[in-house]
């Protein structure tokens, strides 16, 4: 008797997020995840005795007050996870064809110390902090605020590039600064053509007002909230992948590849959209709104070399670095062969930490999932000698480039683990590996836009294709998907009075 007021697929933020929100308000919720371990891109994995995070390295926004700590008190999250606050004077390090330039936090510190290493580019620095705090006012849910503003729409079709470029004027200074501004677009998978304005602000304004590692790893976010649902009559199964979905008598029965039935009310896809749709027998769904979600383009993928170190061999770093070997930090996304990598992400993640030094390191850089296309229907550790072949030389090109900074990590390195495109899309179950889902479009922001409900009556979308990716992103989805079945003015007071 498998009967529920409300289904979640997959474990995800965003699901574990509306599981949490719906069961303490007494819904009877069950979250059905195909993988023997939830939490989808907060997924921590073990190697070497050394632990790393799937998807979120750090978060922002976490001070009293902030956007992050406003929403996570409501959900118990805000006192209970053990963070650790990176470098303030840096904690993004940009370095660019040879020169290093660190990110501060807090607004003004942040333009001060940019100003340090251009000089004359004080009234430029207060132009682009003010267009931060600008963009984020016009998104009152950013804001923690529920009073609607038209200006959002105009920030969503804005061009990041064009945008920045049209602050910056022909100074050639300024110029070089706008690169070191969008040095650390891995963080939404920046391309020049299509990253709106209010994706690339809304982003860099959450880490500018703070940023934080999780000492224990993104799995404690999803453990929590896990817990929480439990002791709120919910259920989280794993091992239950949806098979299908259909309709019964105005409700929606689910089936599970071990011919399992659960039957609902309500449906919230934490998945892929085009995942979803895939699981919806065909008369449920009209041709042009499964057409639309199917033509959607996702965002890049990833290669990463995750290292475990000699003990004493290489230093913990309280900031990231960002890397590029060039002077167009937003080329890298579209490299491939001959030029890539062209860019990487590395940090120590804060459980590694053994005093001054550190046990582990994660490096990433962009991958297109064509380059491992061949392999696509191929599973872990059945890929084949050509795949091992392929994966080795990339890692080995990867390593190359880390060493112009690094000099010794190769001799550091006591083992090391590898993932591509494959990995990633295997791991988190996201289409074709893709960083953040869905890529959001400045020219047709329409098309690329997703509302939580459905033409489907019953059917709701969260995660990060919804709304924005990221923890703040994930989670404004996330309250967006429960205030249609609960009303926003009444789950928006029930966040707020949690302060």
């Amino acid at each position: 008797m498998n009967r529920y007021d409300v289904i979640i697929i997959g474990s995800g933020l965003g699901s574990l997020l509306c599981g949490f929100i719906l069961s303490k308000e007494g819904f009877s919720v069950c979250i059905l995840e195909k993988h023997s371990s939830t939490g989808g891109c907060l997924q921590s994995f073990e190697r070497g005795g050394n632990s790393f995070d799937t998807g979120i390295h750090y978060i922002g926004s976490m001070l009293p007050g902030q956007t992050l700590h406003s929403y996570w008190k409501y959900f118990g999250l805000s006192g209970m996870l053990d963070l650790e606050r990176m470098n303030e004077g840096c904690f993004d390090m940009i370095s660019l064809d040879g020169a290093d330039y660190p990110l501060a936090q807090g607004f003004d510190n942040f333009a001060d110390s940019l100003a340090n290493s251009f000089p004359g580019s004080g009234n430029f620095l207060k132009h682009y902090v003010t267009a931060l705090k600008e963009t984020v006012a016009a998104f009152p849910l950013y804001n923690f605020e529920l009073t609607d503003s038209q200006t959002k729409t105009t920030w969503m079709s804005t061009n990041a590039w064009e945008f920045l470029s049209s602050m910056a004027g022909s100074d050639p200074g300024n110029r070089r600064l706008l690169e070191v501004l969008s040095g650390n677009n891995f963080l939404y998978a920046g391309r020049k053509a299509y990253t709106p304005w209010h994706q690339y602000a809304l982003i860099n304004h959450s880490f500018i007002s703070s940023a934080w590692r999780l000492k224990h790893g993104s799995r404690q976010i999803a453990q929590s909230l896990i817990n929480s649902i439990i002791s709120q009559g919910g259920k989280v199964l794993t091992k239950k992948e949806v098979r299908k979905i259909s309709s019964l008598k105005n409700k929606f029965q689910v089936e599970t590849s071990s011919n399992e039935m659960f039957v609902a009310g309500r449906i919230i896809a934490g998945i892929h959209p085009q995942s979803a749709i895939g699981l919806l027998e065909p008369a449920m769904v009209k041709k042009s709104f499964r057409s639309r979600i199917m033509s959607m383009d996702n965002t890049v993928s990833s290669f990463g070399l995750y290292l475990g170190l000699k003990p004493g061999s290489f230093p913990y770093l309280e900031n990231n670095l960002y890397y590029h070997c060039g002077t167009d930090v937003w080329a890298a996304s579209e490299f491939k062969a001959g030029q890539w990598p062209g860019t990487y992400f590395l940090y120590t993640p804060a459980s590694s930490r053994q005093g001054g030094n550190s046990s582990s390191v994660c490096i990433m850089s962009y991958m297109g999932f064509d380059e491992v296309k061949r392999w696509e229907h191929t599973m872990t550790g059945r890929r084949g000698p050509d795949y091992i072949a392929f994966r080795n030389e990339r890692a080995e090109k990867l390593l190359q480039m880390v060493e112009r900074k690094f000099p010794g990590i190769r001799s550091s390195t006591d083992t090391m683990e590898i993932s591509t495109p494959l990995t990633w899309r295997d791991f988190t179950g996201t289409p074709e590996g893709s960083m953040y889902g869905i890529r959001k479009e400045s020219g047709n922001y329409l098309r690329t836009m997703l509302l939580p409900h459905t033409k489907i009556p019953g059917f709701y979308f969260t995660g990060q294709n919804l709304n924005m990716h990221g923890a703040p992103g994930v989670t404004i989805g996330a309250i967006m998907t429960c205030s249609e079945i609960l009303g926003l003015d009444y789950l928006f007071n029930k966040i707020r009075n949690a302060q």
